[in-house]
C-alpha cells in the first residue's frame, strides 16, 4: 500500500453518467442554501437559523456544516457563508443552525425578515 493510495479515483465512462437531480426551485424565488455542490430551497430564514424543503438526507443531526447562503427574492437580494450545527435531518427538511454569525449579515437578516412580513397577504376568514 502506498502513501498516496487514497488518491486513486476511477473515472466512469461519461456516456453512462447521469448529472445529480437539482433540487426543485421555490415559486417565491430562487433562495437556496448550498454545501458541497448541492443546494436546497430555503423554507425560513432567521437570525437563529434555516429550514429547507425537498432535502436529499446527505446531512445527519448534530453534524457541522459550511453552507452558503443564496437568498433572492422580491423581498432581497444577499448572500453568505456560515458554518451550522444541523438541528434537524429527516423527512424532506433540513433545520440549521448558525454557529456564530457576524452582525452585518443577523441586520440583513433582520430587514429581510420585516420586508418578508409586509409582504404576505392577510387571511380573511
Amino acid at each position: 500500500m502506498g502513501l498516496f493510495d487514497f488518491l486513486k479515483i476511477t473515472v466512469k465512462d461519461k456516456k453512462l453518467a447521469k448529472p445529480a437531480p437539482r433540487a426543485a426551485q421555490t415559486s417565491a424565488g430562487h433562495s437556496v442554501i448550498e454545501f458541497d455542490g448541492r443546494s436546497f430551497p430555503i423554507a425560513a430564514l432567521t437570525t437563529k437559523g434555516f429550514a429547507t424543503s425537498a432535502f436529499d438526507g446527505s446531512l445527519i443531526q448534530g453534524q457541522n456544516a459550511r453552507v452558503t447562503v443564496k437568498v433572492d427574492d422580491p423581498a432581497g437580494k444577499f448572500t453568505f457563508s456560515a458554518t451550522v450545527t444541523v438541528a434537524d435531518a429527516k423527512d424532506d427538511r433540513l433545520i440549521g443552525n448558525w454557529t456564530m454569525l457576524p452582525t452585518e449579515v443577523e441586520d440583513v437578516i433582520r430587514k429581510y425578515a420585516q420586508i418578508r412580513a409586509k409582504q404576505k397577504p392577510t387571511a380573511k376568514a
